[in-house]
């Protein structure tokens, strides 16, 4: 089924789509805030640009959107049946991009934590794993 927009206007569409300050991040922002936690968001000078970084404890945070990032055995991770080559090598492309970074990371010192969108259903296993993670 070809798209309904034309090309333009997909392209306006897709421009509006944010890519910092999203929804979830805002979330995770909240429940470190309630901790007491110092942190920066979307740090530019380290690889990867981390939604948040809490220098105190050395920790990065990144808040992924399960269809983006891929989360495995996720149903908010489900490919579309249009185009599914290009989906398959863009989300493909999107993982090794963020193993390599966490890779980086870890190598330069940093505790990686990755908070999947899908998490943020149930607030309190995030909670308590953001708790452990800051080891408070």
């Amino acid at each position: 089924m070809p798209d309904v927009y034309t090309k333009t206007k997909r392209s306006e569409i897709m421009s509006h789509v944010r890519n910092r300050r999203t929804a979830p991040e805002d979330a995770v922002a909240k429940i470190l805030r309630r901790f007491g936690a110092k942190f920066r968001r979307n740090v530019g000078s380290l690889p990867g640009q981390p939604d948040i970084m809490i220098k105190e404890n050395r920790l990065l945070v990144f808040v992924h959107g399960c269809f983006w990032h891929g989360h495995p055995n996720c149903t908010r991770a489900k490919l579309p049946k249009t185009r599914s080559g290009f989906w398959r090598r863009k989300i493909g492309g999107n993982r090794e991009r963020d193993k390599r970074t966490v890779r980086k990371l870890r190598r330069l010192g940093w505790r990686v934590l990755t908070v999947w969108q899908c998490q943020l259903r149930k607030p309190e296993r995030l909670i308590a794993e953001l708790r452990r993670a800051l080891k408070c």
